[in-house]
């Protein structure tokens, strides 16, 4: 994100620190001051004095303490709370304020906790949502449905009033923002909880060779379905089920009607080749594994939503290589060459998806947002705020699209990021902290669970890591080196690594951390190796190409450590491989008759990155397949070279499953 609006850090004087933030539009030139900064902010920032560390993920997770907040910290938060409730329908210090003040002590020395009014809680909602410094659509704040079901006190009463969310958020897709507030936490030890992540959610099934059919983000939590007894279909539409749990207890799935779940078929309006790739969305994203915190309280069930704006679809959901990942085939469909990403082809791609998600849902009346709309509403949003609150919090990395970032007025935005009560903050997730009943049997189907001590947990793990070890010993081990500058080739390596392992016993090492001592006794050895600039090792691979070089000279005889030295300059590397062909083959063969070939027993294969804008094109990965063949190792496949110009991941995807 480059140029001369990129926004700058805002400025604070610390020696006057209720001095308000100034934070500047940088295209319109104008100025805004942010006092809002001043109000009672409970949560800390991650960032420290030496380290901004805005764009950590989980900024803010509850950790599960299985006891009750401290009554201290209870009335603190209770008290701001109705400050900010009273002030709203302006009646702060009124005697009604006081009188309701002083029923939460009454009760919060009586009992721990308290209870929210109706009213209480709809305002709590809301103003939640008002204070999310990663929404983008904020400015729908005051729109907010409340449910209001704390009288809910079993997973089928759950279910239910899910169900009717769902429904009413639907609305035959005109879609409605709703929250549904379930019983507040306790001790701790009796939360109601949702264990999916979104109540709308496709499964994810990991295959035995690692593939994954579905949605990638949900494997794990697919798996803790199938272990409550939950069966799916196996495709990569498989609306997963709820999964809910109720006073402490263990939890109960049920499956999702699927009348309630609507549906978008995607499809393009120019190329029909889109609509055959049989894609889909839900019309509803509702986050459903969020703590609610307000007032003191802390409701630990409160799935709520709003409506998509397309890039979460488009861009991240379709397209992010850690969910379907289907960026290269919209660019094979289109006819772009992906071979080198100078020609732009993922950037094509990306906008022609986002499209197709627009015009899907637009044609069956769903609602939805595009990033250049949503972007323009929190700006009149943020100009709100400024006028009634004095300030807005916001967090720059969340509220700029995750595509067309600098062609959207937020980015030329500075924005403040604070955190302020009430508020929605991660947990964690359930499944990896839920206690089970003992009295029940095992985790074997939806009614059934256990508590399961630590010490027959040892001793499962132990015998589990020791068969595992000994299935790994009779394996054949295979060994993978890479050298890089940039990360490409480690980035490669571990993908070798994810295949080989399927079959053999592999390792990836940095060639830096290799002993080279090991070497004459590798049975596979495989490496991935760059080339820096204009011929030169990346500095992580010059010692192990040195040690090559003393292993060759002492071969042939010669004192290798007289002659490191002539190896420490990058040009007697390249001058080593830029060796004819000719004379490879030949040193090539006579080693592999000579009974003092060092690497003998080694088979191997080399893939070599480069660009052939430089001259001396993957000099170093030749130069190591050269001594690794003159010290008589076996070539699997003759090397390989990928072109950072043109098709280097393709190349890799083929040389990977041919030398495997």
């Amino acid at each position: 994100r480059r140029g001369m609006a990129k926004p700058q850090v805002a400025e604070v004087d610390v020696n006057h620190p209720k001095k308000p933030l100034r934070l500047r539009n940088l295209t319109a030139r104008t100025e805004s001051f942010d006092a809002l900064h001043h109000s009672q902010v409970y949560q800390a920032s991650v960032c420290t004095k030496e380290a901004c560390l805005g764009s950590v993920l989980m900024q803010h997770i509850a950790k599960t303490t299985f006891t009750a907040r401290p009554k201290d910290e209870v009335l603190f938060h209770a008290k701001d709370f109705l400050e900010q409730y009273f002030a709203s329908i302006k009646r702060a210090n009124s005697q009604a304020h006081a009188a309701r003040w002083g029923q939460v002590q009454e009760e919060i020395q009586a009992t721990g906790t308290y209870q929210l009014t109706e009213t209480e809680l709809v305002y709590g909602a809301k103003l939640a949502w008002r204070n999310s410094a990663r929404c983008i659509g904020r400015i729908q704040w005051s729109k907010l449905q409340v449910f209001d079901c704390r009288g809910v006190t079993t997973t089928s009463g759950m279910f239910e009033a899910i169900c009717n969310h769902i429904k009413y958020s639907t609305n035959k897709g005109n879609i409605r923002s709703a929250i549904t507030v379930f019983p507040q936490r306790t001790d701790g030890k009796h939360d109601y909880k949702v264990w999916n992540q979104q109540l709308l959610a496709y499964a994810g099934y990991k295959n035995a060779d690692g593939t994954i059919i579905g949605d990638p983000i949900n494997v794990e939590f697919t798996e803790v379905c199938a272990k409550l007894g939950w069966k799916g279909k196996g495709s990569k539409w498989d609306i997963l089920p709820l999964v809910l749990s109720a006073n402490g207890h263990d939890p109960d799935y049920f499956d999702i009607p699927p009348e309630l779940v609507m549906e978008v078929p995607l499809v393009h309006p120019e190329y029909d080749w889109f609509a055959e790739l049989e894609l889909r969305w839900y019309a509803v994203p509702a986050v459903s594994g969020m703590m609610f915190d307000c007032g003191g309280l802390q409701f630990t069930a409160a799935p709520f939503n709003g409506w998509y704006m397309s890039t979460e679809i488009g861009a991240r959901d379709l397209c992010d290589v850690t969910r379907y990942n289907l960026l290269e085939t919209f660019a094979n469909k289109m006819g772009l060459d992906t071979r080198t990403p100078v020609t732009l082809w993922k950037d094509k791609a990306l906008i022609e998806a986002n499209l197709a998600v627009l015009h899907s849902f637009q044609i069956n009346n769903v609602t939805i947002v595009d990033h250049h709309t949503a972007a323009e509403s929190f700006m009149k949003h943020y100009e709100n705020e400024q006028r009634l609150r004095r300030g807005c919090p916001a967090d720059w990395a969340w509220i700029v699209p995750p595509i067309s970032g600098s062609i959207t007025p937020v980015f030329h935005l500075e924005m403040a990021h604070y955190n302020l009560y009430p508020t929605y903050i991660y947990q964690e997730r359930a499944w990896t902290v839920h206690v089970w009943n003992e009295e029940r049997d095992g985790f074997k189907n939806k009614k059934k669970g256990q508590n399961i001590k630590f010490t027959p947990i040892a001793r499962a793990i132990k015998f589990t890591s020791k068969l595992y070890e000994n299935a790994l010993s009779k394996r054949i081990k295979a060994t993978i080196l890479f050298a890089t500058e940039t990360g490409k080739s480690e980035q490669f390596a571990k993908k070798l690594n994810d295949i080989l392992s399927h079959a053999f016993h592999a390792q990836c090492l940095c060639m830096d951390e290799y002993d080279m001592s090991d070497i004459e006794q590798e049975a596979l050895l495989f490496v991935v190796a760059s080339t820096f600039g204009n011929g030169d090792s990346p500095e992580n691979g010059q010692s192990f190409a040195q040690s090559l070089f003393t292993l060759k000279k002492e071969s042939n005889g010669v004192n290798g450590k007289q002659q490191m030295s002539q190896l420490n300059s990058a040009t007697l590397i390249r001058a080593n491989s830029q060796k004819k062909q000719n004379q490879e083959r030949r040193t090539f063969v006579k080693e592999l008759n000579s009974n003092s070939a060092r690497l003998g027993n080694v088979r191997f294969a080399v893939f070599a990155l480069g660009s052939s804008a430089y001259p001396n094109y993957c000099s170093f990965g030749t130069y190591v397949d050269n001594l690794l063949g003159e010290l008589g190792g076996k070539r699997l496949l003759q090397l390989t070279t990928g072109d950072e110009m043109c098709g280097q991941q393709q190349a890799f995807v083929k040389w990977a499953p041919e030398v495997f």
